[in-house]
């Protein structure tokens, strides 16, 4: 294993940092969804309601389907769990990270249940974090994991399929 990819301080440091900025977005979800002021008497409204909770919905359950694909060997550090496998099945044929376009989904669509603007901003965010996070990801994924820089050409997608 490279010397950069050791599990040394400086390393470790860099991956709490990482879980630690995670966890800050999380707390502000769900601060926001707690706290923040709804939309009404918009046009379709209902409809675009009925549109999160589907979203939402769908974003649980990848992340779900990603989770059981590993067999729950997963952390929330950026470096890859002792003796991680390559995993091409289920929606890691579509995109390389879906337990993170999950959350992305997931959040989005809870923004447009509840109707709140802050909270949509945070799927955002998200999105926009978890992209440098797996750049963070990949350097090590292509250094440990055997078959990862193929997998990484054939599947294009970090997280959205057709776009990103």
């Amino acid at each position: 294993m490279p010397d950069n990819l050791s599990h040394s301080d400086s390393d470790m440091s860099l991956g709490v940092g990482w879980v630690i900025a995670q966890g800050a977005l999380f707390v502000f979800f769900f601060m926001a969804l707690i706290s923040g002021d709804t939309v009404s008497g918009v046009p379709g409204l209902i409809l675009a309601q009925v549109m999160g909770l589907i979203l939402a919905l769908a974003g649980a359950l990848l992340s779900m389907w990603s989770l059981m694909q590993h067999g729950w060997r997963v952390s929330p550090f950026p470096r890859p769990v002792d003796g991680a496998q390559l995993v091409e099945g289920g929606p890691y044929r579509y995109v390389r990270h879906p337990m993170y376009s999950g959350i992305v989904l997931f959040t989005l669509g809870v923004g447009l249940a509840y109707a709140n603007p802050v909270v949509l901003l945070t799927s955002f965010t998200f999105l926009v974090f978890f992209m440098a996070k797996t750049g963070r990801e990949e350097e090590m994924l292509v250094a440990t994991v055997s078959g990862y820089r193929g997998y990484r050409s054939d599947v294009p997608w970090r997280l959205i399929p057709f776009v990103m």
